[in-house]
């Protein structure tokens, strides 16, 4: 996944201060972080960790400012951080149909958008 930090802002309902165009690859915590990587940080502890890391942007509270790292604000950075994961690791989308080692019952109604996986079994 390749989104500028403007495109994560948005969808966080954040305020950037710095680059918003700078690009991000992924999502880490501060000590594993790499370049190209968003963080987040709840507390003054965890985000003097933060400017520390190779993260190139961190997700932290609306009073929060750094001259070392692009900063969204955010009114809670704990909801942005849950937010900003479903973006870089989104659910699995499954095409609609039955697996063929799936069981059905003759009387279960299935709808033809469902999707049911290997060894499931619907009565």
């Amino acid at each position: 996944m390749n989104f500028t930090i403007a495109d994560i802002a948005k969808r966080l309902d954040g305020e950037v201060i710095g680059d918003s165009s700078a690009r991000l690859t992924g999502f880490a915590t501060t000590d594993t972080a790499q370049a190209g990587d968003l963080t987040f940080a709840e507390n003054a502890e965890y985000f003097a960790a933060a400017e520390n890391s190779a993260a190139t942007a961190i997700i932290a509270g609306r009073e929060t400012s750094s001259t070392r790292k692009v900063v969204i604000r955010v009114a809670n950075p704990r909801v942005a951080f849950a937010r900003a994961l479903a973006v870089f690791f989104p659910e699995p989308a499954f095409a609609a149909g039955i697996h063929p080692s799936a069981v059905i019952a003759a009387s279960a109604q299935v709808d033809p958008t469902a999707h049911i996986g290997p060894h499931c079994t619907v009565g």
